[in-house]
């Protein structure tokens, strides 16, 4: 029964989160923190201690990701609350849910992203740099999947389920200079900054760069010293695109079939 209780808050959870995060580009607090909440208490009364050890692991390397600018902090609080209600209590749950929300991200976003890039005009020069990266991405991805193959431990058509996504994956790395250039980066005023702010990696000039000592995140005390230095603007990151909708996909394959990602592999 309260396995079930955790299926409903966490499906409830999700769904929350991808039509705020589509809607405004943030998952709220009065969200996150009732998942996390329940999570716990529902964890501990079922003495689900992989599921707690599992929240604070989540928790920790996603605030990483966080501080650098690469998940935003509705994210880091639903899949903490998420790994904290996982209904079987074990590992293969939660991966199942990251991979298929990752993979449809990948897809999705890939597709979505080139086709707005390719009507403006895909300028390869201003993406050389990426291209070379997903070329390298391509050979080593090749070499494992087909090490794996040989070892025995995939079968060839579950290789090319994984592959598949994976080659939009490095259409977009290959892309994202000019993606990001042309459909993130937005210079905007310091008075009209909102909170964590993303930096414009490569887009501002030296004596920004050299004020933020290489931080990803912009907060009161950052733009405080750029104010003080008479900076007025600044590029950073706009318009990312919500991860929640995703979040959610993977969460029902995951409820339906939690045993999924295990038969990708012999």
């Amino acid at each position: 029964m309260l396995q079930l209780i955790q299926q409903a808050i966490l499906l409830i959870g999700t769904a929350a989160g991808a039509v705020t995060d589509a809607k405004t580009g943030f998952i709220y607090d009065w969200i996150t923190f009732p998942m996390i909440a329940l999570g716990i208490v529902l964890a501990l009364i079922q003495q689900q201690w992989f599921n707690l050890g599992a929240g604070a692991v989540v928790f920790g390397a996603l605030f990483l990701a966080y501080k650098f600018g690469k998940l935003g902090g509705g994210d880091v609080k639903a899949l903490t609350g998420i790994a904290l209600l996982n209904p079987t209590n074990e590992i293969n749950f939660f991966i199942s849910l990251i991979f298929f929300a990752a993979m449809g991200a990948i897809v999705f976003y890939s597709v979505y992203y080139t086709i707005k890039y390719a009507r403006i005009g895909i300028n390869f020069g201003e993406n050389k740099k990426g291209i070379m990266s997903a070329i390298m991405f391509a050979i080593i991805i090749v070499v494992y999947f087909g090490a794996l193959i040989q070892m025995g431990y995939m079968e060839t058509k579950n290789t090319v389920m994984i592959l598949i996504p994976l080659a939009f994956g490095l259409v977009f790395v290959a892309l994202q200079e000019g993606i990001k250039k042309n459909f993130f980066e937005a210079k905007i005023a310091l008075g009209k900054l909102e909170e964590d702010e993303v930096i414009a990696q490569g887009r501002n000039n030296k004596k920004i760069d050299k004020l933020l000592k290489g931080k990803q995140l912009l907060g009161e005390k950052e733009i405080a010293i750029l104010k003080k230095a008479g900076i007025r603007s600044i590029y950073v990151l706009r318009k990312l695109p919500p991860f929640g909708p995703f979040i959610l996909f993977g969460a029902v394959i995951a409820v339906l079939f939690p045993q999924t990602l295990l038969f990708l592999f012999i």
